[in-house]
């Protein structure tokens, strides 16, 4: 089946597929959940029915050596078995022999002693007493002493080798002959006697001053007792109960004594597990088990075991009695409320490390022993949810009777009603001989053994009798398939009750865990099981239960899909398959390092499982997805079981990717090992480390599996030394699916430049380089952003810098082929666009190459003129770089032809755009650099002064006019460029006239308002209303008429009233000659206007002025005042002599205000008059003014008129002065 090109989501939803059924797998109740009654007696038989629970493996006999020594026997024998070292121990009178029933013939014999040996125990070593070679302490007791003897052992194909030491630790006995000894986790050795004591054997390295080195002391004798004589202690234990065995539970920190009278005690060893202390003693245990089960007899009941339940097995649970009539009697530490509530169960349970002492110990509940009542049970064993009793069935031989949940009917009932309870599967087995012991000697434990992955290892147990040992294995419903399948002829019938009892899912899972065995499956049990998967598997269908119905399907757009049960059991199998690993924790940091901290010898069977699976699914064509679909195509009769099929087509697709993936990180974490991946993680960036610290093997797999793994990758391509085997070599042929082309090529790009680094030759350093940026231009799309700066870092070292650029920019483009951050950036880079993504990644990438630049500064032009022009967000980039470092001349020496572009973009800046203007000016643009000068005066949004705004309108007039006869100015029709010179002089105006305001403003102190003035260019109708008027100030007023043109005579004549007589009224003024200057100054910026600078107004209130102040009044005055303001001869004439006909013609005509102004107009005369005799222009006039004229006839009438006005009046000095001006007239003209 070759891999499909499943997405990532697929891949998401197949992990959470597989979640799903490891976590119902999880779900399998534990035993105190399912012994929720008080009593239970529920048992039924296998399928076939002739199917037994453990399954006799092999019988090995006793030695022919042993048999010798029994037959030497004169007093005692002993027997039992040490699973942890692969013995059964034999004593014969005082002789100890350890028996390897691996190796059969192989035994080992103490005879170090004369006592009659009464009892043996295999317990561990103290830390700090022994030498590391003793990984346990035998513990002998006879009768007179009990003694220490050193075990090494070193696992082995057959057993193993076992290697005594002799210790010199000794106790005496006393008399008392030990019934059973226990060991605790941390080497505490407690000992049952004859005398109903509890013992325990203190010991240490050596002697003490005034201590010995090895001590009994009686746990449970009172002071009292050390005071009475030893031989009065032995006349007293003819009164006592003994003590049958004794059993540690070292989680719970509990010490359980049974007693020959079925009384149970038990002891709390302290939190430390160094105190002991008696909780209470049980003596009624078989009258409160009668009280919970009618059936139950409890008078005279006999125990004949105690077993210990661990906290992973029940967390309310402690202990289980057996007793002689195969009955369990199981005991709680835990108080009634509490059981009746999981989660207080599951909070106290979780405390697992500090244990509390227990405040009850009832019996809860009583289970029915299997079979026919009234056999007496000699020999028991509880563990693991599996039950093995021994019984007598003849005189020769046994009967062992073993009882393991069954797990489907277990879970059909849980998925039925709220409480399930518990169902065995029930049958015997046949061994030689009368038995002594059962214990399990190897296998894996499981709570629910349908979650069976191989078809080994299974349980194993020892039976020990008289005649030898007897291997059992306990069988599971997956043996039971095999053993169905494996008949010469399947009988259909039981075929169909054992799916009907596991349901089709299971028996699919099953027939995986056969198909992929990883031993010699017989060809007819293979057949079989592929019969059973692909023809009877089922098809995948529509849903007909209700929405909230439990189903085991997927959500199509057509309706829920139930997939078949070869779909679903594909899906458990791989489930249950990546159970041990799945969850586990891959990575871990380790100071400045990572470490992989997968246990690698699972994994190692894991991926074996795996491989077995996908060589499996790869060979049978009937699970490529493109053949499903076509299978549907021609199987299916409608529309919804083709829909059908495809679902289930591309659900088995990604299931198998899956399993590709799960299979290569596998390999992976296995070549992190081989690669010292310490080493190579210490020179990853902490915050990286960080991350990947704590991924789990699920991580891995999907998710962001790929980028962590690529990122480890990186790392150890970093860390190779040159010349080592290509990794990425390695890569692409052990994890070919989870690193991609693109990953690969990486690899083997950094490998070029690691390689080019280390290169002696130019060439071969410039060959490896160039092949090291092929590479990556073409994965530059897919290179993070740190990747892209690693290369470019490497490709600067060998002083690659155009490999650099080409790199940056490649990645840039290749990650943005349609351009969409240019649309963005060119959109004006709106906030919560989704194309900003992109724009981040190529501006990430420009800064590659800008960051290279910074590092070489100062960069010669020529290099700068290298960098490609084809991107434009890339030369925008590097143009901001170059303003950024005040290299605004270098921008214009690159001649690059984007930069009128880049200038004219937003933001606008002003920096930008003095630029722009510039650029215009060097490429004889005058008019658009006029444009840009006019819109920089008017920016609102630029900080500028005011000085500076008119600095850019004379700039643009200048450069408007310009234009007229460049080359350029063609291109722009006359019309267009004098309006814009026009509205361009009438801004310059009314920012003159701006300026002046905020000079008046800043003189009275008011800055707020003048720096307002800054801002912008305003209006002259917003000067007027917010400046001028409110403030009074009363030439701003006058120059805002003139811009305005405004033609309120009144208005106008009532502002120089105004005006004129602030002036003259001023305290610290010169009177009218302030008056004069004020107007002066005024006229020679408001002339010609006739709307703010009326001259016959302004004579007047002149006039008027020097009539009131004839004493500061001087010949000349009024005329050389307008003359001052560059007003011309001819015009003050006009305004003059109007203003005297204008009170000629009333009845004061000969007044002073007459003489007055004819006395003015006859010095103007004469003042023109010596102009032109001088032939100088005349004073005061400049070349932007009215070229100076007077008109001599309207004057010489005029002056006509004045004699005759002077005469009637009897004003001989006037008429005179006016006479002789109009002679000297008449003589030049």
């Amino acid at each position: 089946m070759a891999s499909s090109t499943t997405t990532e989501a697929a891949l998401e939803q197949a992990a959470q597929l597989v979640e799903s059924k490891q976590q119902s797998d999880a779900k399998f109740p534990e035993i105190s959940e399912l012994l929720h009654a008080s009593s239970s007696c529920e048992y039924e038989a296998g399928i076939p029915p002739d199917w037994q629970v453990v399954r006799k493996q092999r019988a090995v006999g006793l030695p022919d050596a042993l048999f010798e020594q029994y037959d030497l026997l004169e007093c005692r024998c002993f027997m039992g078995l040490f699973p942890e070292i692969g013995r059964a121990w034999i004593t014969v009178d005082h002789r100890l022999f350890l028996w390897n029933y691996e190796d059969e013939e192989d035994f080992y014999t103490f005879e170090g002693q004369e006592q009659v040996i009464v009892s043996v125990g295999l317990v561990r070593p103290q830390r700090g007493v022994f030498v590391d070679d003793v990984k346990h302490v035998l513990v002998v007791a006879t009768p007179l002493e009990v003694f220490l003897l050193g075990v090494g052992y070193r696992a082995g194909p057959r057993g193993g080798d076992v290697t005594l030491y002799a210790t010199q630790i000794s106790v005496a006995a006393d008399g008392v002959a030990m019934t059973s000894i226990a060991g605790t986790a941390d080497g505490r050795i407690l000992m049952a006697g004859n005398d109903g004591a509890l013992y325990e054997l203190q010991y240490r390295a050596a002697d003490g001053w005034l201590s010995r080195r090895a001590r009994k002391v009686n746990l449970t004798a009172g002071v009292l007792s050390y005071f009475v004589p030893t031989f009065l202690s032995a006349a007293a234990r003819g009164t006592v109960t003994a003590a049958v065995s004794v059993v540690v539970d070292d989680v719970r920190r509990l010490a359980y004594v049974l007693q020959q009278d079925a009384a149970i005690r038990v002891f709390w060893l302290g939190a430390d597990g160094s105190a002991f202390e008696h909780v209470m003693t049980h003596r009624s245990v078989g009258a409160a088990a009668a009280l919970l089960c009618p059936q139950f007899e409890g008078a005279g009941v006999e125990l004949i075991s105690l077993h210990v339940i661990p906290v992973n097995e029940s967390r309310s649970l402690a202990l289980v009695a057996v007793t002689s009539g195969g009955a369990r009697i199981y005991f709680s530490t835990v108080g009634r409320a509490q059981r009746l509530h999981s989660t207080v169960v599951a909070a106290a349970a979780s405390k697992t490390t500090v244990s509390e002492k227990p405040a009850v110990f009832d019996v809860v509940h009583v289970r029915l022993a299997p079979g026919s009542p009234g056999t007496r049970v000699h020999a028991a064993y509880c563990g693991g949810s599996t039950t093995l009793l021994a019984r007598a069935a003849g005189e020769d031989h046994d009967a062992i009777v073993g009882a393991a949940p069954a797990s489907a009917q277990i879970l059909a009932r849980a998925a039925r009603q709220p409480r399930a309870s518990l169902v065995e599967l029930a049958a015997e087995a046949r061994v030689e001989g009368r038995t002594w012991a059962l214990a399990e000697i190897g296998g894996q434990t499981m709570r629910n053994d349908l979650a069976t992955v191989d078809v080994v290892p299974q349980r194993r147990f020892a039976a020990l009798t008289n005649a030898g040992v007897t291997v059992l294995e306990q069988q599971r419903p997956l043996d039971m398939l095999r053993a169905l399948l494996s008949q010469p002829t399947v009988r259909d019938a039981e075929l169909r009750a054992f799916v009907s009892t596991y349901g089709l899912d299971e028996a699919c899972a099953m027939c995986y865990a056969l198909l992929c065995a990883d031993d010699t499956q017989p060809m007819r049990v293979d057949a079989a099981a592929r019969r059973l998967l692909f023809e009877h598997g089922g098809i995948p269908r529509a849903a007909e239960a209700p929405a909230f119905a439990p189903t085991s399907g997927t959500e199509q757009s057509g309706g829920r899909v139930e997939l078949s049960g070869r779909h679903n059991g594909l899906a458990m199998y791989l489930a249950r398959v990546l159970q041990p690993v799945w969850t586990q924790s891959a990575l871990a940091a380790d100071g400045a390092q990572l470490r992989v901290v997968l246990n690698m010898q699972v994994l190692a069977g894991v991926q074996r499982r795996l491989q077995r699976l996908q060589r499996f699914v790869a060979s049978d064509q009937r699970f490529v997805p493109d053949q499903l679909g076509s299978f549907a195509a021609t199987a299916a009769q409608t529309a919804d079981s083709a829909r059908c099929w495809q679902a289930e087509a591309a659900s088995l697709a990604a299931l198998y990717d899956l399993l590709v993936r799960a299979i290569e990180v596998a390999s992976f974490a296995d070549l992190l090992c081989e690669l010292n991946l310490p080493a190579a993680s210490a020179a990853m960036p902490p915050d990286q480390r960080q991350q990947l610290a704590g991924a789990t093997f699920a991580r891995l797999v999907c998710g962001s599996g790929r980028s962590v793994c690529r990122d480890l990758a990186l790392a150890l391509v970093h860390a190779q030394p040159v010349g080592s085997s290509a990794l990425s070599d390695v890569l692409g042929a052990r994890c070919a699916g989870m690193f991609s082309a693109a990953d690969v090529a990486l690899c083997r790009a950094l490998e070029h430049l690691r390689a080019a680094a280390e290169a002696d030759e130019d060439a071969a350093a410039a060959t490896l380089a160039r092949d090291a940026l092929e590479l990556l231009a073409g994965i530059a799309a897919s290179l993070s952003i740190q990747q892209l700066r690693d290369a470019c870092a490497a490709f600067e070292k060998l002083n690659r810098l155009s490999c650099v650029w080409t790199l940056a920019l490649a990645c840039a483009t290749q990650s943005d082929p349609r351009d969409t951050a240019v649309a963005f950036w060119g959109d004006g880079a709106p906030a919560g666009d989704e194309r900003e993504a992109l724009y981040r990644r190529r501006m990430d990438c420009y800064s590659v190459v800008l960051d290279m630049l910074d590092r070489r500064w100062p960069v010669d032009i020529h290099v700068l003129q290298q960098l490609p022009r084809e991107d434009a967000l890339f030369q925008f980039a590097l143009f901001d770089w170059l303003l950024a470092r005040d290299q605004s001349s270098m921008l214009f020496r690159m001649h690059a032809p984007l930069v009128e572009q880049y200038l004219l973009i937003e933001p606008r800046t002003l920096e930008k755009g003095d630029m722009l203007w510039h650029f215009y000016v060097q490429s004889s643009q005058y008019y658009n650099a006029a444009l840009v000068l006019q819109q920089l005066a008017c920016a609102s949004d630029l900080d500028l002064m005011l000085t500076k705004r008119i600095e850019y309108l004379s700039l643009a007039i200048t450069n408007a006019k310009t234009s007229v006869g460049s080359a350029s100015a063609g291109a722009v029709p006359a019309d267009e460029l004098g309006l814009m010179v026009r509205e361009t002089e009438d801004l310059l105006d009314v920012a003159q006239v701006q300026l002046m305001i905020q000079q008046q403003l800043e003189q009275q102190q008011n800055n707020e308002a003048a720096r307002d003035l800054d801002r912008r260019i305003y209006t002259v109708t917003e000067l007027y209303d917010r400046f001028a008027e409110p403030l009074r100030l009363w030439d701003a007023m006058l120059l805002i008429f003139k811009a305005s043109n405004h033609d309120d005579a009144q208005m106008v004549e009532d502002v120089w009233q105004v005006l004129l007589r602030s002036v003259l009224d001023d305290q610290q003024s010169t009177g009218l000659l302030a008056v004069s200057s004020k107007v002066s100054q005024l006229g020679s910026r408001l002339y010609p206007s006739a709307s703010a600078f009326p001259l016959v107004v302004v004579a007047r209130i002149l006039v008027d002025l020097s009539l009131e102040r004839a004493a500061e009044y001087s010949r000349g005055l009024i005329f050389n005042t307008f003359v001052q303001a560059q007003v011309p001869h001819g015009a003050i004439f006009d305004a003059l002599n109007k203003l005297y006909s204008q009170r000629a013609s009333s009845s004061q005509g000969c007044s002073e205000f007459a003489a007055l102004v004819a006395r003015e107009v006859s010095l103007l005369a004469a003042d023109w008059i010596d102009s032109q005799a001088s032939s100088e222009q005349p004073r005061g006039l400049c070349d932007e003014k009215l070229a100076d004229s007077l008109p001599v006839m309207d004057v010489d009438t005029a002056l006509s008129q004045y004699i005759i006005n002077a005469t009637l009046s009897n004003n001989q000095e006037l008429k005179s002065a006016l006479q002789h001006v109009q002679d000297r007239l008449r003589q030049i003209f």
